[in-house]
């Protein structure tokens, strides 16, 4: 007899090969496949054939309708998983969007590998004509290696916007520093190599002709323990203007509080606004650089 589970999403174990309605094929470290419909639960798992034959026959129990034609593809920031984003997500879906936010081992895969296969899921993205990326953190240096490649689903699907949040444009002094103790490196992951100054500067630019947001974002109490270490310590940390693109359309800040600033309704609300226009603007007040 077999039985349907509950699973966390993967988080960091599994990486997201495959989505369609919610539902979506994984892989993980040791390179076995499992099939989660829209809950997270477990509906086949073994190999990638078992598990693509499997959602073959859900599509036609439950009879899915085609995808919508745009999407928002989200990808998270180091050591998280695609639940920064639920409400978000939830509130692009209300919105007319298919959203689809896309896990990653970001804690033990290099960016090669990590950003060939979200290009292996972008190339499976049935009935999808446009997409717009929100990028958070490592994301962010992720999306501009991804998007200078000229894989098969950039020829078939317009890139229109993207959001990036709190993604940094120039090295970090605190990654070199830590990468260079006994057990940084491992703790970190190879994906944090992106954040140090010989590889960051090597990433390609961003599309011109693609609409660029930039989110910036502050937390008043983690600010306030941050005046507790030296000097010399603090300036190894990113200011906000190092995430800034000179050519980007449109530059905000915005407070919040609490350890997700992705699930705070004004940058919810400003992202949302620029996903649809081009410029971060909202109901409510939200504060410019």
């Amino acid at each position: 007899m077999k039985f349907d589970f509950f699973t966390f999403g993967g988080k960091q174990l599994w990486q997201d090969l495959f989505f369609y309605q919610g539902w979506r094929i994984q892989r993980n470290l040791v390179g076995k496949f499992r099939l989660l419909d829209p809950w997270d639960i477990k509906r086949e798992s073994g190999t990638l054939r078992k598990c693509q034959n499997a959602f073959i026959r859900y599509v036609e129990v439950y009879q899915m309708l085609k995808q919508k034609d745009k999407a928002v593809i989200f990808l998270h920031g180091w050591g998280r998983s695609k639940d920064i984003f639920r409400h978000m997500a939830k509130k692009s879906e209300s919105e007319g969007w298919l959203p689809v936010a896309i896990n990653y081992p970001s804690l033990f895969k290099t960016p090669d590998v990590i950003v060939s296969h979200i290009g292996i899921l972008l190339d499976d993205l049935r009935d999808v004509k446009e997409v717009s990326f929100v990028a958070k953190g490592l994301g962010g240096l992720l999306l501009r290696y991804l998007l200078s490649k000229n894989a098969e689903w950039q020829k078939n699907v317009k890139v229109s916007r993207i959001i990036l949040i709190d993604s940094p444009r120039h090295d970090w002094g605190i990654i070199s520093k830590m990468r260079k103790f006994k057990y940084g490196a491992k703790i970190l992951g190879p994906a944090m190599r992106l954040y140090e100054k010989n590889n960051i500067v090597k990433l390609p630019d961003f599309p011109k002709n693609v609409d660029i947001g930039i989110l910036t974002t502050w937390n008043p109490i983690v600010r306030t323990l941050l005046k507790i270490f030296p000097k010399k310590w603090r300036d190894l940390l990113p200011t906000a203007k190092e995430s800034h693109l000179e050519y980007a359309k449109d530059i905000f800040s915005i407070k919040y509080y609490g350890f997700n600033a992705c699930s705070n309704s004004k940058l919810i609300g400003a992202s949302i606004s620029f996903l649809k226009s081009g410029k971060f603007k909202s109901e409510q007040k939200i504060k410019k650089l």
